[in-house]
């Protein structure tokens, strides 16, 4: 399994036909029209501003698909892009955490105990956190699952809720050369 067969499984039918219209324009090389249909997702991912920004970027590089794929997911509700270096993850959590309808006691206890945070070093405590925030939500049949992504800077996670039985069903067939998954 890859993030292009999870979002397969995860997608509706009207989202799955978004995603697949948004492939085809990056194939077709249609550049501006994806650009139009999808600048919050390309502004996450490569943090360019402008159509200009992304045509250059589009000249010598090509997007890639699975990179996409799993900013499109994190649009579309299913989970949250976490960069490299974030200072404090208390808020960003806890309002995703809202979203998701997961505001349990003992969740907001481990995101409200110290400053989470991402420095892509042996202080990061993100991943330490990530593993109890998980123990609880085993619990409620609930888990996050965490992708790290090298592709475009360091360390961008992509934190995904899946459904206990999907997100076993994913750790024990993964196969992707972009994302390394570690929960």
């Amino acid at each position: 399994m890859n993030i292009l067969d999870l979002a397969d499984l995860l997608l509706s039918p009207d989202e799955k036909k978004e995603l697949q219209t948004s492939k085809e324009l990056l194939e077709q090389s249609n550049y501006s029209a994806f650009y139009e249909s999808n600048q919050n997702i390309i502004k996450s991912i490569l943090f360019l501003e402008t159509l200009d920004e992304f045509l250059d970027f589009s000249k010598e590089n090509s997007l890639d698909k699975e990179c996409y794929c799993a900013a499109f997911l994190c649009a579309y509700g299913y989970g949250i892009q976490i960069g490299g270096y974030e200072d404090d993850l208390t808020h960003t959590l806890t309002e995703f955490f809202h979203t998701q309808g997961m505001e349990y006691p003992e969740i907001s206890e481990i995101v409200c105990k110290e400053k989470i945070y991402t420095d892509c070093s042996d202080y990061d405590n993100f991943k330490k956190s990530m593993t109890a925030i998980n123990q609880e939500l085993d619990t409620h049949g609930i888990r996050l699952v965490v992708l790290e992504d090298f592709v475009y800077c360091d360390c961008e996670y992509t934190v995904l809720k899946l459904d206990k039985a999907l997100a076993d069903k994913m750790l024990s067939s993964w196969s992707n050369e972009n994302f390394e998954i570690y929960l």
